[in-house]
């Protein structure tokens, strides 16, 4: 698993998992809060399919959070307004680059990957059952 994954599969996992996590972390490591849970704007840049250009196409809020463990530090970007998801993949990640719980993190996203990967799964089977072929009419 690569670092650069972290902060898009641990919006995956459920959030109970994700504040036991913290807790732990929290009470036996010292969370120094570089960056504050701060809201964002950040514009969208879309690729146009004909002329290959970029244009924005308009604007997105997001939740960023930067923290220090055991001098590594953390950062999260997560979608809307949520500081206490953003803070806590912060922590996350962070903690991931200090060596701490970096087994229980590693399994935490794997598992949420492989849920996710399921669902999509599980959807793309109910769209192609739907499929008509007008070949037989």
């Amino acid at each position: 698993m690569k670092r650069e994954d972290i902060n898009s599969l641990a919006q995956l996992v459920q959030k109970d998992e994700l504040e036991h996590l913290y807790k732990i972390i929290e009470t036996n490591h010292k969370i120094i809060v570089l960056t504050a849970p701060t809201e964002q704007t950040l514009l969208v840049p879309v690729k146009d399919p004909i002329s290959g250009g970029e244009f924005y196409a308009g604007e997105v809020l997001v939740t960023s959070t930067i923290v220090e463990i055991d001098k590594s530090k953390g950062w999260s970007m997560v979608m809307d307004s949520n500081e206490t998801l953003s803070l806590h993949i912060a922590v996350l990640d962070a903690a991931y680059e200090a060596n701490i719980l970096k087994n229980e993190i590693k399994q935490l996203l794997t598992e949420a990957k492989e849920q996710k990967e399921l669902e999509i799964k599980m959807t793309n089977q109910k769209v192609n059952s739907t499929r008509v072929s007008f070949d037989l009419m």
